[in-house]
């Protein structure tokens, strides 16, 4: 099964990361992070039934940046999707889509659970290398945290297993999006564009899931023309 982190950010309503916590055990995952929350309430507890040592052992950071160190990919979650290609933050894919990409990853990846009021803000969400969205009915969309939570465990739990390919590591990762986002500022292209372009590269990229043989053919193309301007 896949190595997973759950992130909880600033949970908010009495029971909801108990009830998390008690999935993960049901479910076979036991590393969990959350964001920005001092204490854990007395109803937590009481929700966590088997899942208690899995809450007790918690990491309790202050950042989402903390939450997800030693990462090699992070996937965002939200209840408001968008089917426009050109609205590249929240383009998404399923839950089932998201396990069959992320099975052939060898690192741990990071699911994020948004606040239950406004879930993940777009600068959250513009960390994340996946975004996925659990389709529901049009007229009531947004789930409840644990419910997203639980559907996703389960597919995770169940997934398709397939062979773990050799990956790049999120730093070679973040350096082949740094390099392509200062391509960009070489050539001028238009200042206003370079953030979501920068952004569609990044959700692009995770999609394939490189090869470091992919990362050095992909690093040494965007370097090219860097290097023929330091020549000249």
């Amino acid at each position: 099964m896949q190595s997973v982190r759950v992130i909880v950010v600033e949970p908010k309503n009495p029971g909801n990361l108990g009830a998390i916590a008690r999935l993960m055990k049901n479910f076979g995952l036991d590393d969990l992070a959350v964001v920005n929350t001092n204490r854990i309430p007395s109803e937590d507890s009481f929700r966590s039934m088997k899942g208690s040592q899995i809450l007790a052992n918690c990491k309790m950071v202050e950042t989402l940046e903390e939450a997800v160190r030693g990462l090699e990919f992070i996937v965002g979650t939200s209840g408001v999707k968008s089917d426009s290609p050109k609205e590249v933050l929240r383009n998404y894919m399923e839950p089932r889509e998201f396990v069959r990409m992320s099975s052939r990853i060898k690192g741990k990846v990071g699911i994020i659970l948004g606040r239950e009021d406004i879930g993940l803000t777009n600068e959250e969400l513009g960390i994340c290398d996946f975004f996925v969205h659990i389709p529901a009915n049009e007229g009531y969309p947004i789930l409840n945290v644990s419910s997203a939570a639980a559907i996703l465990f389960y597919e995770i739990f169940g997934g398709e297993k397939t062979k773990k390919a050799e990956t790049v590591t999120r730093m070679e990762y973040d350096r082949l999006i740094e390099r392509f986002k200062e391509s960009l500022v070489e050539n001028r292209y238009p200042e206003h564009r370079i953030r979501k372009t920068t952004l569609m590269f990044r959700r692009v990229i995770s999609r394939a899931v490189l090869s470091p043989y992919e990362y050095r053919i992909l690093m040494g193309a965007i370097g090219c023309n860097h290097r023929k301007k330091i020549k000249t």
